[in-house]
């Protein structure tokens, strides 16, 4: 009978540590520690695993990867090219990969671009519960998130304080006089979206206002959200006169929805957004918005990745919450009809 043939998941089983983990240590990647490296070529050896491994860790390529969840938004293309410029300066190239990482939670199809081509990766995107990306860390791979958060997690980590971002949309427009307002979100299961939408709900129950489930709509980052949903909001029997929006690709397109259906801005309903991207400032837009300091938070998310990849070892993982802005706009005013409370 024939020997069985050793398998990368035989070897894995053998030391206690991830298929991934065998596979970079195998390929010489500099992330894993040479008593891993050591662990992972003597169980090759001792199961007679055909691949001749490779001792000696394989020079840095000076390549970082950089997971995007899409490119219609134009936060993510300033992002991008804020990211781009603060790793070139470093000496750092950098390479996409658009949103199949966080979002199948499978890596597999990427383990050859991991192994042999980059010195770390950094996160824009994740939901809340992902465990991809604890996968990796396990990997020994430097990870930074950025802009998203997930929960527990021992990653850096940096972000705004999106809670208080909401609780600032919120408070502008109560200031303004609007009592009774509307929300369309992202996903629910994104940091970003959960977080703003609770810091505006608590807020708004300091005063005394309960938010109805149906004046809350979770539905994607695009402008084809913000239009249908905005129409679902002002279906209702009691309209919302304000509406939060989850980032200004909504609100961009709760304002085309608004002006095709005679629904005039700010005078019968004030729209808000958050991002402040470029076009949200455009004299046909001049939307009103809580600010994310873009360039900001892309020089800490690089500066952060560049420390663990020059440490050369895990280093104690930092969560670095940035300030947000309000930006006022002509898309806000008090109600037309001055509501009570």
């Amino acid at each position: 009978m024939s020997k069985a043939k050793v398998t990368i998941k035989d070897i894995a089983g053998r030391v206690g540590v991830s298929q991934s983990t065998v596979s970079r240590a195998l390929a010489g990647h500099s992330a894993i520690s040479e008593e891993t490296r050591q662990r992972v070529v003597h169980a090759a050896r001792q199961l007679e695993y055909p691949e001749k491994p490779v001792v000696s860790p394989r020079a840095p390529t000076r390549m970082i990867g950089v997971v995007v969840a899409a490119l219609h938004n134009q936060f993510y293309v300033h992002l991008l090219d804020c990211l781009h410029n603060e790793l070139r300066a470093f000496g750092y190239h950098m390479t996409l990969i658009i949103d199949s990482l966080s979002q199948t939670e499978d890596y597999s199809a990427f383990e050859p671009l991991m192994n042999q081509y980059l010195d770390g990766i950094l996160f824009t995107t994740a939901s809340v519960d992902s465990r991809l990306i604890e996968t990796l860390k396990m990997t020994g791979l430097p990870v930074v998130l950025a802009v998203r958060a997930i929960d527990g997690m021992p990653f850096d980590t940096v972000e705004v304080d999106n809670r208080i971002a909401g609780r600032e949309a919120v408070r502008h427009l109560w200031e303004l006089g609007h009592r009774t307002i509307g929300f369309i979100m992202g996903p629910k299961d994104i940091s970003t979206s959960r977080d703003r939408h609770r810091g505006a709900v608590e807020w708004l129950a300091q005063k005394g206002i309960d938010v109805p489930q149906n004046y809350t709509y979770w539905t994607a980052f695009t402008h084809e959200s913000g239009y249908s949903s905005l129409l679902g909001l002002m279906n209702l029997a009691k309209p919302p006169t304000a509406v939060v929006c989850g980032n200004d690709t909504i609100a961009i397109g709760a304002l085309e929805a608004a002006h095709r259906h005679h629904i005039d801005v700010p005078r019968k309903l004030s729209i808000i957004g958050f991002d402040d991207i470029a076009m949200a400032g455009w004299e046909m837009i001049q939307l009103t918005t809580i600010r994310q300091p873009i360039a900001e938070m892309a020089a800490l998310a690089a500066r952060r990745l560049i420390e663990q990849i020059r440490a050369g070892r895990p280093l104690p993982p930092r969560h670095d919450v940035l300030p947000v802005s309000l930006i006022r706009r002509g898309t806000t005013a008090p109600p037309h009809a001055p509501e009570l409370g």
